[in-house]
């Protein structure tokens, strides 16, 4: 050795040796200097993660471990029905700072979850998420999102006003196109004024309900999507429902199109409330679009061919014509018929898909007493409706027009309620959830017993691995939707290869979980499943 090093250092080995020591003592003493995070972490925050407050807090502090810079942070609160609340930056000092605080509009009762973006010291994006709850945690799929009375009834006003006129008016423009087709008037002839006011109404009616339900939205969350956070409006399907309906609203009244135009343009207004509501709280949506869609084409055949029809006899009256009116009831019976036949079927298939006949008896609320009505409402219009077509064709004339009038204004208050019940939340029916997922080391069954919002319960069976059971197991829950995620959850055995833990469904949507399970012999293993988590809440 002394050779060697004689050989490539000369005669000085010594100074080879105090470099080896020189270079040991330095790994030596950097083994013991504590490694720094590279990213920002979450150390604490008010309120706490899971933690339940009696009223609603004035701000919302979090607190980091390493200095934030302010104008790069923002803080996302997503209620219970998956609605962002608030999305802001931290107020005070524009310095970079450990601490963040972020005012709170007033929270009503129920579970809310937060999603915090920051960038770190090294310029990496961090973001995490946990949940809070004020008053008491919400459960289940009755409770709706609470928001100022006044402003949600001058809404339901607004909605119940234009829904209504578009629903009658197309499905007039509709009969009365199909009605010229066999040679009786045109809606041209029985209404000759109108056209500009209609426009105008229904326009400055999509403004106001605009304005209304800006109304009902938490302070400063419009000024941020006006800000340029217009990806939150995602978030808003009836927001985004009036922007498509004022477009087409202008569409429409564009001078000079062909018939087609203005009968494509009346069928799409018709159809566009069926997209605000209740429908984006589903498992899958765009199936109960289909009936929805349905719901709102024979709602409107129905009113127009009515309101064509009280037009029609006062068009007879001044015209003092009664040869007209026996071939118009072989051509207006048919069509009222198939349009009331699809009201009432569209209607039990809605119920089917949005909830459960059960569900609606056995937690009876506002929605089931609207439902209720909307259902007498209408076997009294189908009842009358009956009634006038016995008489007309015993009678072999029309002899009760002030009674049509009736059934017509019924069908109006029956738009009422409809859109009323769109504000309102819907019973959830309580639904069990059982999978069996697989992996190289073998199948896990799982079980939900009450698959909806708030803390479940879920039950796991793991197998063992070599006659050995799990050490550990943990479940990480996920929305993609939102980015956002949460765990590890620990799960505790509660008999031989079965455990349980408790799982914090903070909001509706699609939810992703993972299983991991850690044996004694250092095998992990892991599972995965996708559910979904139905709301009732409203628009």
């Amino acid at each position: 050795m002394d050779h060697v090093c004689k050989k490539q250092y000369g005669k000085n080995p010594i100074r080879w040796r105090n470099l080896s020591l020189a270079i040991i003592s330095f790994i030596f003493l950097f083994s013991f200097i504590p490694v720094v995070e590279a990213h920002s972490s979450l150390l604490e925050s008010v309120p706490g993660k899971g933690q339940l407050v009696d009223t609603s807090p004035s701000s919302l502090k979090l607190q980091f471990n390493e200095p934030i810079d302010h104008d790069l942070a923002t803080v996302t609160i997503y209620d219970w029905d998956g609605r962002p609340i608030l999305t802001k930056n931290p107020e005070g000092q524009k310095e970079r700072s450990k601490a963040l605080q972020i005012p709170l509009p007033e929270l009503d009762q129920g579970t809310y979850t937060v999603q915090w973006n920051v960038v770190s010291l090294d310029g990496h994006p961090v973001d995490g998420s946990y949940h809070f709850a004020v008053g008491k945690a919400t459960e289940g799929g009755t409770a709706s999102v609470g928001t100022n009375d006044n402003a949600t009834t001058i809404l339901i006003i607004a909605r119940a006003i234009v829904e209504g006129f578009i629903l009658l008016i197309a499905g007039l423009y509709w009969f009365a196109w199909s009605a010229e087709k066999r040679n009786f008037p045109s809606l041209g002839t029985l209404l000759a004024r109108g056209r500009f006011i209609t426009g105008s109404i229904l326009i400055v009616g999509t403004i106001g309900e605009f304005i209304a339900y800006a109304s009902t939205l938490p302070p400063g969350l419009l000024p941020t999507i006006l800000n340029g956070r217009w990806d939150l409006l995602l978030h808003f399907p009836f927001v985004l429902m009036l922007f498509a309906q004022l477009l087409f609203l202008i569409l429409l009244f564009i001078p000079g199109m062909v018939r087609a135009w203005y009968l494509i343009m009346w069928l799409i207004l018709a159809a566009i409330p069926s997209f605000g509501g209740h429908v984006w709280g589903m498992q899958h949506p765009f199936i109960a679009l289909i009936p929805r869609i349905l719901h709102q084409f024979a709602i409107a055949l129905w009113l127009g061919a009515l309101g064509y029809f009280i037009l029609f006899l006062l068009f007879r009256k001044k015209q003092a014509n009664d040869d007209s009116l026996p071939p118009f009831r072989s051509f207006f019976v048919p069509k009222v018929m198939i349009a009331s036949g699809l009201v009432v079927a569209t209607g039990v298939i809605m119920v089917f898909l949005q909830s459960s006949w059960t569900a609606v008896v056995n937690q009876w609320d506002s929605w089931s007493t609207l439902l209720l009505v909307k259902i007498l409402l209408t076997v009294l219009m189908l009842g009358i409706a009956l009634f006038q077509t016995l008489k007309w064709r015993k009678r072999k004339s029309f002899s009760t027009p002030r009674l049509i009038r009736v059934e017509w204004i019924i069908g109006l208050i029956i738009i009422v309620f409809g859109v009323w019940m769109s504000q309102s939340a819907y019973p959830i029916p309580i639904k069990s959830y059982t999978a069996t997922l697989s992996s190289e080391q073998g199948e896990t069954e799982i079980n939900i017993a009450n698959l909806r919002r708030g803390e479940q319960e879920m039950n796991i069976q793991l197998p063992l691995i070599d006659g050995k059971e799990p050490e550990h197991i943990a479940v990480d829950m996920a929305m993609p939707d939102h980015g956002m995620s949460s765990g590890p959850f620990e799960a505790k055995q509660v008999k031989q290869e079965s455990y349980q833990v408790t799982l914090p469904f903070t909001m509706i949507g699609s939810w992703k979980l993972v299983i991991h399970a850690t044996y004694p012999n250092g095998v992990k293993s892991e599972w995965e499943d996708s559910l979904f988590i139905s709301g009732g809440g409203n628009d």
